[in-house]
């Protein structure tokens, strides 16, 4: 009798061991899987950063431009920052108008609207569209790996 006790303690030891041991795995798992998912929106952070410094850096060169002496006008009309393109939607994080944008999606085959650079549900759709054809992060926002790719269109 004293036995069967024994051998019965033991397997209900041993069965509770093992369930304690798959939760911790469990939760090892959901905080790795946690931890992915932080470091890829630190990922996302860091490029805005890096788009945000570009920015910066085109301001401050056009700022100087604006008090230096007068030069001819350039041949290529320059873009006005995207936080000054109105209806962007700050889905614009480069500087790049509006129709600069839809005139490249419509070159590269991903816009079939008019160019006429208000920001609206074909134009989210159809950079959601392209960056997922290019094999970039289908966040619809135009940043500096879309824009780089998006840009070569307009030639």
């Amino acid at each position: 009798m004293f036995i069967r006790i024994l051998f019965g303690f033991l397997f209900v030891l041993g069965v509770s061991g093992c369930v304690t041991t798959q939760n911790r795995a469990s939760q090892q798992d959901q905080v790795q899987t946690r931890v992915v998912e932080l470091e890829k929106k630190l990922e996302e952070k860091d490029a805005e950063i890096v788009d945000l410094q570009y920015a910066v850096k085109d301001l401050s060169s056009r700022v100087d431009a604006s008090k230096a002496p007068a030069v001819a006008e350039p041949s290529v009309p320059v873009a006005e920052p995207a936080v000054a393109a109105k209806g962007a939607n700050n889905i614009i994080r480069v500087v790049a108008a509006p129709e600069q944008i839809q005139a490249a999606l419509k070159a590269a085959g991903f816009y079939n609207g008019k160019v006429d650079g208000k920001i609206g549900a074909g134009t989210r759709a159809a950079v959601i569209q392209f960056q997922r054809f290019q094999g970039l992060d289908a966040d619809g926002v135009i940043g500096r790996k879309t824009w780089d790719i998006l840009k070569t269109y307009l030639k």
